[in-house]
């Protein structure tokens, strides 16, 4: 992707699970962001740990349904209704409410798409 870089590109790493220097290297275009889903709240996940240092403004939610649903939800086949616990284990990791990452996190999809209200 580095010999395709340009001010006109832009996306989302799905379903990022990735360590910190593949995160700073992504976020370093500067027109990307990372999706984070349920893999975020898996007991062996190093995700949490990466996710520590990265700002939420660089961060929207996913849910990659049918797959990867989170805890507690695992084994079950995975939906949009189950993003609050990836949403809720993001507030536990930034020490933020769980309203402020629903706030920034959906700014965040809003800007990357140019969904206008």
């Amino acid at each position: 992707i580095d010999n395709e870089i340009d001010n006109n590109l832009c996306g989302i790493f799905h379903s990022f699970d990735g360590n910190i220097d593949q995160a700073k290297h992504i976020l370093s275009y500067g027109s990307f962001v990372l999706g984070i889903g349920g893999i975020l709240t898996y007991k062996n996940s190093k995700l949490p740990q990466v996710i520590k240092e990265i700002d939420l403004q660089h961060i929207v939610l996913e849910t990659d349904a049918p797959f990867l649903p989170p805890t507690p939800m695992r084994g079950k086949r995975n939906e949009s209704a189950f993003v609050v616990y990836t949403a809720q284990k993001l507030s536990e990791i930034k020490n933020v409410t769980l309203a402020e990452v629903a706030e920034i996190t959906t700014k965040n999809a809003i800007n990357l798409f140019k969904i206008k209200s």
